[in-house]
């Protein structure tokens, strides 16, 4: 939210007019499918909380949005996903395994490091290639 000033005339005194800006809702979106799920619960039972302006201490100080908890817990899914596939990885590339795996684990991995050791660097401005 912003707030306009608007003056009517010169030596006015201006007025501020509070204007709500549009988001966009990801209709796909983890949070609005918990929305969907439960919006009859939503109209019948009383879950809604306000913790009121930003809070630094208190009770309300680590209270989050649904929205942002839903977020979470689906990052932590996709990150025990991750561990899943490298464990996955783990028990077929091990001592004993073919040369042609190592071979494909090898590079996979090279590569996967490379693409992450350029996305997780601070951007310097210019391409590294």
């Amino acid at each position: 939210m912003t707030v306009k000033r608007y003056g009517r005339g010169h030596g006015a005194v201006t007025l501020g007019k509070p204007a709500l800006h549009p988001a966009a809702v990801d209709l796909k979106g983890k949070s609005y499918e918990l929305l969907r799920q439960n919006g009859t619960k939503f109209l019948m039972d009383d879950v809604y909380r306000n913790p009121g302006p930003l809070q630094f201490e208190g009770p309300g100080a680590d209270a989050k949005a649904v929205t942002l908890c839903v977020e979470d817990q689906d990052y932590m899914g996709r990150i025990k996903k991750l561990q899943g596939h490298l464990d996955k990885v783990r028990s077929i590339v091990k001592p004993g395994c073919s040369q042609d795996v190592l071979k494909a684990a090898l590079s996979a991995m090279a590569s996967v490091t490379d693409i992450l050791s350029v996305m997780s660097s601070p951007t310097s401005g210019s391409t590294p290639y």
